[in-house]
């Protein structure tokens, strides 16, 4: 995605918050972008399933990235190392959105909720090889379909981005950032129409 260096400038000499909430979450801003690295160099080694498959898991990164910020109990934030005691991420979605208006943005609810409602279904059939990869395995990865899959991590990382921002708490930060959707619409999902 071209907007990888800009987050690199933007976000390489910048100060997090450096309290437990912030620690965890930026720890786990850093899975999902390293997922998005792993699937652009799984699409360049022309292995597209697996790279889709890495989609659900940077999408779920995200999800407990925005739920650790916005939503999680100070009890969770003492034990991120204990994935089983976590909610899920349906779970933390709807407790993100029970935040809105006591600190959770109302967009990070809605683009993670709009996210999972278009994609969800799609993969995990991906993660636990269903008819999707089958299908993409005996018919090959049409063109269409790659140009519809392809945005979505861009959007994942846009989303990444903009949490590492807010972890910050810089406007020199975050307004730069809060442009880089309009920006790369063209590389990136539709989301921000719910």
């Amino acid at each position: 995605m071209p907007c990888t260096n800009g987050w690199n400038e933007l976000l390489s000499d910048a100060e997090f918050d450096g309290s437990p909430r912030g620690e965890s979450a930026l720890a786990k801003c850093l899975v999902p972008m390293e997922h998005a690295v792993a699937m652009r160099a799984l699409t360049a080694l022309r292995l597209p399933r697996s790279a889709v498959g890495l989609m659900r898991l940077q999408f779920e990164a995200l999800t407990r990235a925005m739920w650790l910020l916005y939503a999680a109990s100070d009890t969770a934030i003492d034990k991120p190392l204990a994935p089983l005691s976590l909610p899920g991420a349906s779970e933390m979605i709807e407790q993100i959105g029970k935040r809105v208006r006591q600190g959770a943005p109302a967009a990070a609810h809605q683009l993670l909720s709009h996210f999972k409602e278009m994609t969800w279904h799609g993969m995990n059939s991906f993660v636990h090889d269903g008819i999707h990869p089958l299908r993409r395995s005996a018919d090959g990865f049409p063109v269409d379909l790659a140009l519809q899959v392809l945005p979505n991590p861009n959007g994942l990382s846009t989303m990444t981005g903009m949490t590492m921002a807010v972890l910050i708490g810089d406007e020199a930060v975050t307004k730069p950032v809060s442009k880089f959707q309009p920006a790369f619409a063209d590389c990136l999902p539709g989301l921000q129409r719910p």
